[in-house]
């Protein structure tokens, strides 16, 4: 099996004198030395100060100012900066003051006639203020403008026995290298002078840099050998790119030595009964629907007909429920669990709960669906409730399909949501290591709604989060001391946290099943009320909550599952019990209605 490329770049800094064998002579590098950008009719004159700038650090660390713009440009047509530079940057990027109404139309960086960013060139870097998308600053991250990836020979992560590892880059650069997962820079890691003699499972990690240059695109690969690697899962996954950023979940398990095998049919922004358009062929009598497999196939994504024919026996299926029309998503489901349990009858089918976008508008954010747990929903005010209503919106599907397709294993649900919910509240009240409150977007997100995922969002950050929901789920064990942190920016700390997080989602919701029932209840939940939210606590360390809103008894199956956060809203009866595996439910508690 072929470990995925993994493409990112992170801190550089003292140049080292080795140099790595020679892959490939170089092309001439990108230097930017002129930006054409199109303003929007909304506030030209406040673009005065706005900066063109270079980095070779990070995408968000060590820019320095290339040029400015100084005199008011016109709104209707491109306008011109062009400037002395004769240095290669990895990262450009033109930032507009931070006060103002001015935006950018388009925006494009050359190297004197040659487009090197903008358009289809390059790849763009979304920046963001707390809680909104920064739509004053555009930057991309050119990836020609460092050494070539490291590559890795044998290509194969499987392996008869011991073997000698070799890199390789571009002439002249040096190759950083560590074995414990994190990311190597000038400063951290091994340098690389003679191949590396591996005679266990290992994992490598890699990049290349040239002299006064950023750091290449990060290159992991996990070897497993037969004396210290074990049988893994062989699993399919049904999604659009919110499943596409599980994609490195199974790379992860091989870091821990197991020998996952995956495949995965995905298609952007695709709902459960599109995917089953495709893979029936119902989708040609859709006009809209027969153009967008055509655009998808045209881009080289496998067909259902060559996904299918990889697909053998698997050990189970996820499928990841988003669409509204809740009869809809339950026959798409139900569907595709007939369709697999032809291969595989013993199958357990896991539904996929993600998170939302960061405006929040859905039908869950808006208290509009229906749960058979409570009488009445209520809209979600904050992140932390977006996500515990989108639970509650899968356990309503859930509910139904089993009701629908009684035959088979019983779908359970991996709740990812919840670790959204409580990793941006531990963010935002300063209890995520050295990150700062208001950095849960640019710490995790690549845009509005996608994680931060490799190859094109420079980290795994977000991703990491949600595979290790995945695997704490799927493998029923926690990943810390196991799992390796590949492709991530996280400190020690922060790592740590996370696994320690997503273990504590799993373990505690007894849907996926290590739930483990006790006899000693725990204490009873308390309220704190500051008039805008309202917090939960209890007597027991480490309990989880479930409340409702509308006076039902909630349970610790039942209710919304509280992520550090409830909204004082009008008519609201509050009531919530603490649970937690190994332990009974606390009694049930009721806020003052004051």
């Amino acid at each position: 099996m072929k470990t995925p490329l993994a493409f990112a770049a992170l801190l550089a800094g003292v140049f080292l004198t080795f140099a790595a064998p020679d892959l490939r002579a170089e092309n001439p590098p990108p230097v930017c030395n002129r930006v054409r950008f199109q303003p929007t009719a909304a506030g030209p004159k406040d673009m005065i100060g706005g900066k063109i700038e270079g980095s070779n650090v990070s995408r968000t660390e060590g820019f320095v100012t290339l040029a400015e713009i100084k005199e008011v440009p016109n709104a209707k047509d491109w306008n011109e900066l062009k400037f002395d530079n004769t240095k290669v940057y990895r990262y450009l990027r033109l930032a507009l003051p931070s006060e103002g109404k001015a935006k950018f139309g388009k925006v494009e960086f050359y190297d004197g006639d040659q487009l090197i960013a903008g358009g289809d060139r390059g790849v763009e870097i979304h920046y963001f203020l707390p809680d909104a998308q920064d739509n004053r600053t555009t930057g991309y991250d050119l990836f020609n403008a460092a050494a070539q990836r490291v590559s890795f020979e044998p290509k194969e992560g499987d392996l008869a026995g011991p073997a000698d590892v070799k890199l390789a880059s571009t002439r002249g650069a040096v190759i950083r290298y560590t074995l414990d997962g994190t990311w190597p820079t000038a400063e951290h890691g091994e340098t690389y002078t003679q191949p590396i003699h591996i005679d266990k499972s290992t994992t490598i990690s890699a990049v290349a840099i040239l002299p006064e240059r950023a750091p290449s695109l990060l290159n992991t690969q996990t070897y497993l050998l037969p004396n210290s690697s074990k049988p893994g899962l062989n699993t399919a996954h049904l999604g659009n790119s919110l499943t596409g950023t599980t994609g490195g979940f199974w790379r992860y398990a091989r870091t821990a030595g197991y020998d996952h095998k995956a495949n995965a049919f995905l298609r952007p922004g695709a709902l459960t009964r599109e995917l089953y358009a495709v893979a029936t062929g119902d989708y040609v009598n859709d006009k809209v629907a027969n153009a967008k497999e055509m655009q998808a196939q045209k881009r080289g994504v496998p067909t259902w007909a060559e996904f299918w024919g990889r697909v053998g026996k698997i050990d189970l299926l996820t499928m990841q429920p988003r669409d509204f029309d809740l009869d809809k998503e339950i026959a798409a489901e139900v569907g595709f669990l007939k369709l697999f349990r032809q291969k595989s009858p013993d199958l357990q089918p896991w539904l996929y709960c993600e998170w939302v976008e960061m405006v929040r508008q859905r039908p869950s954010d808006k208290g509009t669906v229906p749960s058979f747990e409570m009488t009445k929903t209520f809209p979600a005010l904050t992140w932390e409730e977006s996500m515990s209503a989108m639970l509650l919106y899968v356990e309503e599907l859930q509910h139904r399909l089993a009701a629908a397709y009684p035959e088979g294993k019983p779908a359970h649900i991996i709740p990812s949501a919840l670790a959204m919910g409580w990793i941006k509240n531990r963010i935002d009240h300063g209890q995520f290591g050295d990150a700062k409150p208001g950095t849960f977007y640019p710490l995790l997100f690549n845009d509005q709604v996608h994680p931060a995922d490799v190859p094109i969002h420079g980290t795994a950050n977000g991703a990491f989060l949600v595979d290790m929901t995945w695997f704490s789920a799927l493998y029923r064990e926690r990943s810390e001391g196991k799992v390796l942190p590949i492709e991530t920016t996280f400190t020690p700390e922060q790592v740590r946290l996370v696994e320690q997080l997503a273990w504590d989602v799993i373990k505690n919701y007894p849907d996926c099943g290590l739930y483990e029932e006790g006899k000693d209840p725990c204490g009873q939940p308390e309220f704190a009320n500051d008039g805008k939210i309202i917090t939960l606590k209890s007597s027991t360390p480490g309990a989880w909550f479930r409340y409702t809103l509308d006076g039902t008894t909630p349970t610790h199956t039942r209710g919304y599952v509280y992520c550090g956060a409830i909204s004082v809203q009008p008519g609201i009866q509050l009531k919530a019990v603490a649970y937690k595996s190994g332990m009974a439910d606390s009694a049930v508690a009721e806020a003052d209605k004051k």
